[in-house]
């Protein structure tokens, strides 16, 4: 039960790959009802990459609530620095709780997202557990008093810039495409709604561990850098798995970082080499109160995560690449 309704996810490589191919063309042609193409000035913008916080009602199954005072910390620190925030999907978690209570009860944390908002500094996109936000009406009805509406929420986003004098795209969605149990399935959505969360919430349960290492060990994960790796000049950042990975997992020095089918050096014999294609920013619902995050800034990409304390939030710099080092290898 656990792994079903933690995970729900049964990917096919071919839905994976044809959904995510769509989702890309739309975006570049410039279809506005999926996403955006946003300009990146490598040197001067920064973005911060956050997905899956999953709130809930601050009930025992509200996988969000011991990591709110970290999240908030991270949000001020971001907003300060003048960043573009891109919350990248499952937000908020519409398969265990009625948006109603999610409102009700995170109304503190929405306003600090929305005063990335109200400075035009802000990217939605919908994830699998709150596909309502799919909906320009929900939207509008659940998100004011909070936000300045309209508040477009997308499935995706490109960032478009010149990196080693060549064009780089980096797409940016949530991740659940093509994945079975998860890519708006009403199997999945009423096992977590009517067993997953009565026990989770009897037995106080968590099963989002605290990241220790950022590798490719997740099946999902490994069929999206492995749809990354077949285009050219592209970067994927997805979340969805709640495990975060950095640049394919290339230049993890962590002891236990192996990815299937490469040795600690991204190759082997008679396979092409790794390339440090695809990010994922992991999660801010650990049990630990720890949240991750990707960085893009300064001409560089970095996974982060924010550790709580002595009574304090400390931003950590997990993994960082230069942008055009990593341009040069794709």
């Amino acid at each position: 039960m656990t792994r079903i309704a933690s995970r729900a996810s049964a990917p096919d490589r071919k839905a994976v790959f044809a959904s995510l191919g769509r989702l890309y063309e739309d975006l570049s042609r410039g279809r506005a009802s999926r996403g955006s193409i946003v300009n990146l000035d490598p040197e001067r913008d920064r973005f911060i990459v956050f997905s899956d916080h999953h709130k809930g009602n601050r009930d025992a199954g509200d996988d969000f609530a011991s990591n709110e005072k970290n999240y908030l910390a991270a949000l001020g620190h971001y907003l300060q620095q003048g960043f573009h925030y891109i919350c990248l999907g499952d937000g908020e978690e519409l398969w265990k709780y009625r948006p109603a209570e999610v409102m009700a009860h995170n109304t503190r944390v929405l306003r600090a997202e929305a005063l990335f908002h109200e400075v035009n500094r802000y990217t939605k996109t919908f994830g699998n557990h709150d596909l309502i936000w799919k909906n320009p009406w929900d939207v509008r009805f659940w998100f004011r008093g909070l936000f300045r509406l309209p508040l477009p929420v997308r499935e995706g986003i490109v960032l478009a810039c010149r990196l080693d004098n060549r064009p780089v795209s980096i797409l940016l969605t949530h991740g659940h495409q093509g994945d079975r149990m998860s890519d708006n399935n009403g199997f999945s959505t009423w096992i977590v709604s009517h067993l997953w969360r009565p026990l989770q919430r009897y037995l106080a349960i968590n099963v989002n561990t605290p990241a220790t290492d950022f590798r490719l060990t997740d099946r999902h994960n490994i069929m999206m850098y492995e749809w990354s790796a077949q285009q050219e000049n592209l970067l994927l950042i997805t979340g969805h798995t709640h495990k975060p990975v950095f640049a394919s997992g290339l230049y993890s020095d962590h002891p236990s970082n192996r990815i299937p089918g490469h040795n600690d050096t991204g190759t082997l014999p008679g396979r092409p080499p790794l390339r440090p294609s695809y990010f994922n920013s992991g999660c801010c619902c650990y049990n630990d109160g720890d949240i991750t995050g990707i960085e893009i800034a300064q001409g560089s990409i970095r996974l982060v995560k924010w550790h709580w304390l002595d009574g304090a939030s400390h931003r950590v710099v997990l993994e960082e690449k230069s942008l055009v080092e990593l341009a040069r290898e794709l």
